[in-house]
């Protein structure tokens, strides 16, 4: 299938917006998000449709929570949508006023409850930052202490 097929199958983006929740899978999420960047790109028709899909929180939370490559490609995704708002919007001259939120008016209740899934993803996305920092403090230490010990055994033939 070529670009121009995937670009007329209505399953296809909502097909790897799905994948992209899929948590335990980097892999998939990584090659997930270079096929909806192949879509997206110079296709703001596939923009509209991923939008409409819901594909911004998606990425959010890849961005998140996802692997480095995975990230580094929902932050890609991400720029070109918010790029793409921004042409739209524009700026004009005369009265600025106060900005008004895209979207559909929201319930408190689905504020907070939006609020609450933004403050678990990120205390998931600390939690991971936390491991892979730790991770890489003791593979430092142990890696000092191998060297540490190849030192002291070469270092005794020197006079020093």
């Amino acid at each position: 299938m070529g670009r121009k097929a995937l670009e007329d199958n209505n399953m296809v983006p909502e097909s790897l917006i799905d994948v992209l929740t899929w948590e335990d899978k980097p892999k998939c999420q990584e090659l997930s998000a270079y096929l909806l960047m192949i879509l997206a790109h110079q296709s703001s028709k596939q923009r509209e449709k991923m939008a409409k899909l819901g594909i911004v929180h998606v990425l959010l939370e890849v961005a998140l929570l996802g692997s480095p490559l995975a990230q580094k490609r929902a932050l890609k995704l991400l720029q070109w949508f918010k790029d793409e708002r921004q042409i739209k919007v524009g700026s004009h001259s005369g009265p600025q006023t106060r900005r008004v939120s895209i979207g559909s008016p929201m319930s408190q209740r689905e504020t907070n409850e939006g609020k609450r899934v933004m403050k678990k993803m990120v205390k998931q996305s600390l939690n991971k930052n936390m491991e892979v920092i730790t991770r890489r403090a003791n593979a430092a230490g142990e890696s000092s202490k191998l060297k540490s010990l190849v030192i002291s055994s070469s270092s005794k033939s020197l006079p020093y």
